[in-house]
């Protein structure tokens, strides 16, 4: 089995491309379609995985979903194929009663992806996908290790824990939604007025603003001891309300935790809620590190995007390998289907650890040159480009940088960026303000020269992929103010020059001409927006915002010149 296409339907709907165990295309719906969140059916993700894979639907070997039912829209968009033969007992059920009641037909311009007649239809439970997007690409099967999913629900489990070996998952432990404390979270966020399964980062942000009150939220959250749940919380259902292509979520604690926010004030209320995940998932997760006599651990699932608890995990000293899929959420699960169908049907091959998460589409030199002529948009060709960007973020200006192929996973990794110096504090206070649009105790993100990294940041690791904060060094603080949070810390992302040489040498020239090799990054995109995919999008934000220069390619563009050429 080569050719194998993971596809999510639901929210965070997305598709990925794997070929002879290399992931080729990881993209998400919302990418293509700009509804945040987007929960479609991933018409438009599906085709540029094939198109950059160079293939069609006919030639794949198996189709893979992250689920245990396959539903009959997936059916529908994928005529023939085979379901595989030992979940079709589990699923007899589920297609008696959706399948013969009612049948999907398409508009005609609809595409399908007709499948060949052996081409296997997989499902596989949501959990182990989440497993398997982790370890599949940690790098760690020659070695015992501890695999860790939380996130809000799937499946009907909530938290489970594995044991990697080979090219095997065993699973240890799973609990229901009674034990997630990715839903206490949430409902936490949407007590505070955030969109839960989506702005749960800027409850992250917020807490070190405030102070815990321990014991405040008490009954509002499971607890574990020595890894075991020992007291279960009751959520009830999930209300979902579907709204432009994706879900807003409800869970009924939120009215009461939004009184309880109200009184402590919300830096508080945010501070405690973090104390509260960080103390409960520490007593889940340690004790199964000492009773697998492991001190490696790898982690999915949305939970997993709270850096400050993967900071606090590799602080505490217990483990030497440290690995968190980067793009852990749900949009991710498509290549923890693909990955773990390929090893299972080839269990001899290695596994590999992911260096690179640029997985989605690219545009040419000549691509971007046309649809600025097309909108008759004033530009500059530089051989230089990088130097030239260097200068303009040493003069203190906002660049977007639009390079390479879009990153896959909820991160901004110096392909589609908006950069600035970090060496003035009120540069936060400005792009948030005028180009985000967003809360101002949002932070930004350092990307570092790989090499440089312990110039600036105390016991670290490798971080590629700004999935886990650490503390900077006192002494570098005042010098990079713009990027260092309230508490003293940073979620880093450190760049090597063999997986982004053009984003390395923009840094290296900033360092050249400031003394500091960190550049401020975040996502090329406005709050509630998904990040930009397109030249044209591109466009449209620069000219809407605070922007002074965008950088596509080898072309700059500046709001001066704009000015200029239309006088």
């Amino acid at each position: 089995m080569r050719k194998i296409l993971g596809v999510r339907h639901g929210h965070d709907a997305s598709a990925s491309l794997i070929v002879d165990g290399k992931i080729v295309a990881d993209i998400a719906e919302e990418r293509l379609t700009r509804k945040k969140n987007d929960g479609s059916f991933p018409e438009n993700a599906i085709r540029y995985c094939l198109e950059a894979g160079g293939i069609t639907s006919q030639d794949l070997d198996a189709v893979t979903i992250p689920t245990a039912s396959i539903s009959s829209t997936l059916q529908t968009f994928f005529p023939g194929g085979n379901i595989k033969e030992q979940s079709k007992q589990s699923l007899k059920l589920y297609l008696k009663k959706i399948i013969n009641h009612y049948k999907i037909e398409l508009p005609v311009y609809y595409e399908i992806f007709p499948l060949r007649r052996d081409c296997k239809i997989i499902p596989v439970h949501h959990h182990l996908a989440h497993a398997s997007s982790a370890y599949y690409t940690s790098g760690l099967s020659d070695q015992n290790t501890l695999v860790v999913v939380m996130d809000g629900v799937g499946d009907g489990w909530s938290t489970s824990l594995w044991r990697g070996e080979g090219n095997h998952l065993t699973i240890l432990q799973k609990y229901d939604d009674s034990s997630s404390l990715a839903w206490f979270y949430a409902a936490a966020t949407e007590a505070l007025g955030w969109r839960h399964g989506s702005d749960e980062w800027k409850m992250m942000g917020l807490a070190p603003y405030g102070n815990p009150q321990h014991g405040a939220l008490d009954g509002f959250y499971p607890e574990f001891e020595n890894g075991i749940l020992i007291k279960k919380h009751g959520f009830g259902a999930p209300h979902r309300f579907p709204d432009h292509g994706c879900n807003h979520y409800h869970l009924n604690d939120a009215v009461e935790l939004k009184k309880i926010a109200e009184d402590l004030g919300r830096e508080n209320f945010a501070a405690e809620v973090q104390r509260v995940v960080e103390e409960q998932a520490e007593h889940l997760i340690y004790p199964w590190l000492a009773k697998e006599n492991t001190r490696n651990l790898c982690c999915a699932g949305g939970f997993f995007l709270n850096v400050k608890f993967n900071q606090r995990v590799w602080y505490s000293g217990l483990v030497d390998n440290q690995w968190i899929y980067p793009n852990s959420g749900d949009s991710g699960l498509t290549v923890g289907t693909a990955l773990f169908a390929y090893y299972s049907y080839n269990p001899e091959k290695k596994i590999h650890k992911i260096q690179t998460q640029y997985l989605g589409p690219e545009y040419s030199n000549t691509e971007i040159e046309m649809t600025l002529q097309d909108r008759k948009i004033p530009y500059k060709y530089y051989s230089d480009i990088e130097l030239i960007t260097a200068e303009k973020l040493a003069e203190n200006k906002i660049v977007a940088w639009f390079q390479g192929r879009m990153e896959a996973g909820p991160r901004a990794l110096g392909h589609r960026s908006i950069l600035m110096s970090p060496l003035r504090a009120e540069n936060k206070d400005i792009i948030n303000a005028c180009v985000k649009y967003r809360e101002g105790f949002r932070p930004f993100t350092p990307s570092i020269l790989y090499e440089k990294a312990d110039d600036y940041l105390r016991n670290s690791r490798e971080e590629l992929f700004m999935i886990t904060s650490f503390e900077v060094k006192e002494e570098v603080k005042k010098r990079i103010p713009a990027v260092v949070h309230v508490d003293g810390t940073a979620r880093p992302q450190m760049v090597k020059r063999e997986h982004n040489s053009q984003y390395y040498e923009l840094i290296k020239k900033f360092g050249e001409l400031t003394g500091e090799y960190v550049v401020l990054n975040t996502s090329f995109n406005v709050k509630g927006e998904p990040i930009i995919c397109t030249p044209s999008e591109a466009i449209k934000c620069f000219f809407d915002t605070g922007l002074d220069a965008l950088v596509m390619g080898n072309y700059l563009i500046t709001k001066k010149e704009w000015t200029n050429e239309s006088q």
